[in-house]
């Protein structure tokens, strides 16, 4: 099982959150996949990480993270199955706002993914035991899931276009590839939304954010509805339109 974190300009927050996280929950740092690009400014910071034993995998000329994801595509083997974790995640809760056992929790979704044949997964969009109670455990139709915590198998036909909505590009594609993508919406991550570096170092903004929605619009009109918020901003939903 491979843990890979593409990372830009946090180093330090990728150690005190994500890595620390993953260590409490008796990962092996060999597990750890970290992906950078050869400009960061902060890169020899993430090189001391192959002192821990962790992998630091350099990427050149490889830019945003819709990008990054294709080299990850690259770099494993098809039908590997990857854990790909944003570098700013603090933990995993549940419904009940409990900690939950990662390890254990990989491996049921895991099991569910190989026995009905899917590539994708991932956990309920934002901390909320109220709404996450309603909905049934597991489901398989199309729907949106954050790019904080998601599994995948490794296929090499999915590739991705965009960079600021790719987290909605992968469900998309997954789930018209499959036919079904598995969401745990009795899961969730814990994160701060639009801390520095990261994608908002990287030109991650509300116009880079809305001409990526308004092409996967164009470009899945039956799986999706654009529409504009009550505070000004773009946004995309993902369903299976009859």
């Amino acid at each position: 099982m491979k843990f890979v974190i593409p990372s830009f300009q946090r180093p330090q927050q990728l150690k005190d959150q994500t890595i620390s996280y993953l260590a409490s929950q008796h990962v092996d740092p060999k597990d750890i996949y970290i992906f950078v690009r050869s400009d960061d400014d902060k890169l020899n910071e993430y090189l001391e990480l192959r002192n821990e034993d962790v992998n630091v995998e350099v990427s050149v000329g490889v830019f945003g993270i819709g990008k990054t994801h294709n080299y990850i595509t690259e770099y494993f083997d098809e039908d590997d199955f990857i854990i790909e974790i944003d570098d700013d995640l603090i933990c995993l809760k549940d419904k009940e706002k409990n900690d939950v056992d990662l390890l254990e929790v990989i491996n049921e979704m895991k099991e569910i993914m190989d026995n009905k044949k899917i590539n994708y997964g991932g956990l309920y969009q934002c901390d909320n035991n109220m709404f996450m109670s309603k909905c049934e455990h597991y489901t398989y139709d199309l729907r949106y899931m954050l790019g904080l915590f998601r599994l995948r198998r490794i296929k090499k036909d999915i590739i991705l276009e965009t960079n600021y909505a790719e987290d909605m590009e992968n469900c998309l594609l997954h789930f018209k590839r499959d036919g079904m993508i598995l969401k745990n919406n009795w899961l969730c991550g814990k994160t701060k939304n639009y801390a520095d570096g990261g994608c908002c170092a990287d030109g991650r903004n509300l116009e880079t954010e809305k001409k990526d929605k308004e092409y996967l619009h164009k470009k899945f009109p039956q799986y999706t509805r654009l529409f504009t918020r009550k505070n000004g901003h773009t946004d995309l939903r993902l369903r299976e339109y009859k």
